[in-house]
């Protein structure tokens, strides 16, 4: 296993190593220094369900045909408030995810002797940030983290409308901690979005000059500065986008007579296209964290179970990223990790390895080959120990391997309408039940915004 684990983060990093292959020098771009809020809010629906109807004759009653009737349904509501909160400047990294999100799931189903119902509603609290401040040009850092997950289920299950079972679970989770490490990573969608405008304009004879590498990097921080700026109303926004990225042009000399071929393209790339988030760079980090974690439960027959845990966890990555042209851009990503526990209290964690080490390993590439589609796929390795609540007390320590297969696809048609689809294959050795299991799941989905 050791010998396996050893050969595929040597494959990795000559893979990531190899040369680049694009038109200008990518190692001079950093991005400029901004402030950005993104506050969203989701709603989603979903349910299925069917009927079923039988004729059956009864022979014990001289033949006479009975109806039987089942059913079933099912339904999920999720209502989901995001906000995200980003500070970059070269010395200092700031970053800040809140999510607040209720959820209601609801069955039921009859038979031909029993009506059945169930529902759950739940709630889900999630807080984390970190710091990052950078203490030298070589890029060598001191980071810090804090995390907070909260989630509380109420569930009900009725038996011809009478209550049977009653259970409240909630969980806390909380950990910060404290890494340090060496490598930066550069966000690079504002700089592909010009290099790929520039292209456009000048495949279309609309420039007047050849493109120099500080055309470009001039355009993208341009590009960057406005997307920063606040703007209520979108189509004052879209005018004075235009209007600033047009009298840039003018400046560098790229544009000199304009016609309607160069605002169609210009306003086409700029507002109806979907650049997703591309980064380059190489990041080696080292963290420990200390932990804390709770839980809760308590079932309609007072019967409730309090457990805690108190563990230390440390942990080593190497995170990748190539941009090996503006379509194609490669990753490799290897995490060991490690968590030693301190105390435990409660039935929940009896069993809990005092020390449980995992390793994860990921490559793959992504695939961009106009300014509406993106394609990505990837194959990950990660390998852990088997973790049972109140196992048997015969049940031997198990590893288990993992191989995970993921591809994911993205169209963008239009700003109010975007197709997503994803293929998700995943092989796991030695389970609870010493079986091999594999596992399918795939996902199309269309979105439509009204405004």
């Amino acid at each position: 296993m050791k010998r396996t684990l050893l050969m595929l983060c040597i494959l990795g990093v000559s893979l990531v190593a190899s040369s680049q292959d694009k038109s200008f020098d990518l190692s001079n771009y950093k991005f400029p220094d901004y402030k950005r809020h993104e506050l969203e809010f989701n709603f989603n629906s979903s349910g299925n369900g069917r009927k079923y109807t039988t004729d059956s004759p009864d022979y014990l009653n001289n033949g006479v045909i009975s109806k039987y009737v089942s059913s079933y349904y099912y339904s999920q509501s999720a209502a989901v408030l995001n906000y995200n909160y980003y500070y970059l400047t070269r010395k200092r990294i700031d970053y800040l995810h809140s999510s607040i999100s209720g959820n209601y799931n609801y069955s039921s189903s009859t038979d031909i002797n029993d009506k059945l119902k169930d529902s759950s509603p739940g709630f889900d609290l999630i807080l984390n940030g970190s710091r990052t401040l950078y203490l030298n040009e070589s890029k060598f850092f001191l980071e810090g983290m804090s995390d907070l997950s909260f989630n509380q289920n109420n569930s009900k299950s009725f038996v011809n409308n009478q209550l049977q079972t009653k259970y409240l679970s909630t969980d806390l989770d909380l950990s910060v901690g404290l890494g340090v490490g060496i490598g930066r990573m550069e966000m690079v969608s504002d700089l592909w979005q010009a290099y790929y405008i520039l292209e456009k304009l000048k495949k279309q004879k609309s420039l007047s000059k050849e493109l120099t590498n500080d055309n470009i990097y001039e355009f993208a921080y341009q590009a960057s500065r406005l997307k920063n700026k606040r703007f209520f109303d979108a189509r004052l926004r879209e005018i004075a986008e235009l209007q600033s990225l047009d009298s840039l042009l003018h400046q560098q000399g790229l544009i000199v007579n304009t016609d309607i071929a160069y605002f169609t393209t210009l306003n086409d790339y700029w507002s109806y296209a979907n650049f997703q988030d591309r980064q380059s760079g190489r990041v080696l980090k080292f963290w420990i964290s200390p932990e804390y974690a709770r839980q809760f439960s308590k079932t309609s027959g007072n019967t409730s179970i309090l457990s805690y845990k108190t563990s230390l966890s440390s942990n080593i990555s190497y995170n990748c990223t190539k941009q090996l042209n503006l379509y194609w851009e490669r990753h490799f990503n290897v995490l060991l990790s490690n968590e030693s526990v301190l105390d435990t209290t409660g039935r929940n964690y009896n069993q809990y390895p005092m020390n449980n080490f995992s390793t994860n390993v990921n490559f793959g590439y992504g695939f961009f080959p106009d300014s509406r589609t993106s394609i990505s796929g990837s194959v990950q390795y990660s390998l852990e120990k088997l973790i049972v609540v109140n196992p048997p007390s015969d049940l031997p320590k198990l590893w288990i391997n993992s191989v995970y297969l993921n591809f994911k696809g993205y169209y963008y048609l239009s700003p109010q309408l975007q197709i997503t689809g994803s293929f998700f294959l995943n092989y796991r050795d030695k389970g609870y039940n010493m079986t091999n299991n594999l596992f399918t799941q795939y996902n199309l989905g269309l979105r439509y915004a009204i405004f």
